[in-house]
């Protein structure tokens, strides 16, 4: 069942780039919670909350883009490794940042989406050790 939530996790993630937000929105469950990690350290609920975190995260970048660069098979979890880069809207300063992206699931639905600035944050939520 695992290797089919990284399957599930890498489809989702190709119709976010696709922008296929409806084919996105389809493989979250309606109680899906997105829990930004300090220093955000905050959660939102539903596919609603989960568009929320995303908006309030692009806001102040143009060129905004953040691509898959591995995925990590942790059972009902799957870690997904991210380049993000942007530029400042008003700036036009260069952006480049790693995050870690922790997908739990059940029934083959996203439950809960953990974003991570740090690596070992990511391995320990998934239940694993660095």
């Amino acid at each position: 069942m695992s290797q089919e939530n990284v399957e599930i996790v890498r489809r989702g993630w190709d119709a976010w780039e696709r922008g296929d937000l409806s084919a996105v929105l389809q493989m979250m469950s309606d109680d899906l919670v997105t829990h930004r990690a300090p220093p955000f350290g905050d959660a939102r609920h539903g596919p609603e909350g989960f568009l929320e975190v995303n908006r309030d995260w692009m806001e102040g970048f143009a060129e905004w883009s953040v691509t898959p660069t591995d995925y990590l098979d942790a059972g009902d979890r799957v870690v997904v490794r991210t380049a993000q880069e942007a530029r400042g809207k008003e700036s036009g300063v260069p952006v480049a940042a790693v995050f870690w992206f922790v997908f739990a699931l059940r029934d083959g639905k996203v439950v809960r989406i953990d974003i991570h600035a740090e690596e070992a944050a990511a391995l320990e939520a998934a239940g694993l050790r660095e």
